[in-house]
């Protein structure tokens, strides 16, 4: 019998866990998280999502992702790890589940001062398998950029646009957080990682600012650098890039305001006197923003388009994959906890089937540049609604 274990209860987890359910992908999932009161309102939402498909087959259990031997016999009792665990845990997750000798499916992927690729041999000897980065960005984005680069004789550049948007727009800043705020206002100040000229390198982030337009409802965008490449900071250059980013959507103006507040210092963590008092600025000013970026109804939008460039058969060649995603009000799930959520349990879904054999660090970029593989992906996303077109055409330039 299949056991996935899907660690962290906030809104990614909750979304693994119900797909599982409902295309059965598994026999057993048990869902963790250190906050009883998370765990509790989880599993009531996966049990009115799915109905009796998680009779007797969905367990919660609480466990800190700090204490290493619960986490690493948790672990040994799974076929496969889905981590929803807060950025700051990767590096304990990935050594627990190297110890455990359990794949692990890791939406994040990545963080400051860790590499994932360090742990590539130690995973080969335990026998299993790291797919990093297994959401929608990085994820689905990185899957494009290897099938984009597959397609291709010579891959020469390639943008990587995805963004979540509230369906309703409210001023100021038009955005709406469905996740950690912290977590945004670090995409705003972090350096970013890029591919240029070939080889990786580091801009500013809110720096590359360019529109672009979406299908109705969403039409006219901004995007920007942030960080988010993932493992393609360094596989890109691997696979032929000469040019390769990601960018940040939002609704136009957005940008020029979050930078305004940046230059000013007030995503600052150096603390400052006021009144006698020393504050953090960017405490201070995530408490004002909070109840600002929560307000309006959680109807969101996830869109994401990624242009890669090359050359097939001596001739320049655009590939162009395109997804625009929205609220499922049926299961009451934002698209931003179905695009990221669903594509994690789609990839331990096949994990589980045996159609991903690879062990070590395999990167989505290399898994599902593999034509059958990528098909297979994008059929499953389709099931649940979630639909990547494609387009191409061939760009002025003379044969070589």
């Amino acid at each position: 019998m299949s056991h996935v274990l899907v660690l962290g209860a906030g809104l990614m987890g909750p979304a693994i866990a119900g797909d599982i359910f409902r295309f059965g992908l598994a026999d057993r999932v048990v869902i963790t998280d250190v906050d009883a009161r998370r765990l509790r309102a989880a599993t009531d939402y996966i049990r009115w999502a799915v109905g009796d498909a998680a009779d007797g087959r969905l367990e919660a259990k609480p466990l800190d992702l700090r204490d290493r031997r619960a986490l690493v016999e948790e672990m040994r009792q799974a076929d496969a790890v889905a981590g929803a665990y807060p950025v700051a845990m990767v590096r304990e997750v990935t050594e627990a589940a190297v110890e455990a000798g359990t794949h692990l499916c890791d939406l994040t992927g990545s963080a400051e001062g860790f590499d994932v690729f360090a742990y590539d041999e130690p995973a080969r000897r335990a026998g299993m398998v790291i797919l990093p980065g297994c959401g929608v960005a990085p994820g689905l984005t990185n899957v494009l950029a290897g099938q984009g680069a597959a397609r291709l004789d010579e891959p020469e550049e390639g943008v990587l646009y995805v963004g979540g948007l509230p369906a309703e727009r409210l001023p100021p800043l038009e955005y709406r957080v469905v996740f950690s705020l912290d977590t945004v206002i670090d995409e705003y100040c972090a350096p970013v990682l890029i591919v240029q000229d070939g080889r990786t390198t580091v801009v500013p982030a809110l720096d590359g600012l360019e529109e672009l337009t979406f299908p109705d409802p969403v039409g006219r965008c901004e995007a920007f650098y942030t960080y988010g490449l993932g493992t393609l900071a360094r596989t890109g250059v691997e696979l032929g890039y000469r040019y390769l980013a990601e960018k940040t959507v939002r609704y136009p103006g957005h940008r020029d305001k979050v930078l305004f507040l940046r230059e000013c210092g007030l995503f600052s963590q150096e603390p400052v006197e006021v009144d006698g008092v020393r504050v953090v600025p960017r405490r201070v000013t995530a408490a004002v923003l909070e109840p600002l970026l929560r307000r309006g109804g959680e109807a969101d939008i996830t869109v994401l388009r990624a242009v890669v460039r090359g050359r097939k058969g001596g001739r320049r060649v655009e590939w162009v994959f395109e997804m625009v995603d929205r609220y499922d009000p049926v299961l009451r799930a934002t698209s931003m906890a179905r695009t990221t959520g669903y594509m994690c349990s789609v990839i331990v879904g096949m994990l589980l089937a045996g159609r991903i054999p690879e062990r070590g660090v395999a990167p989505l970029e290399r898994v599902f540049a593999d034509a059958g593989r990528y098909a297979e992906l994008v059929r499953e996303l389709a099931r649940r609604g979630i639909v990547v077109t494609e387009r191409s055409r061939e760009l002025p330039g003379a044969e070589q």
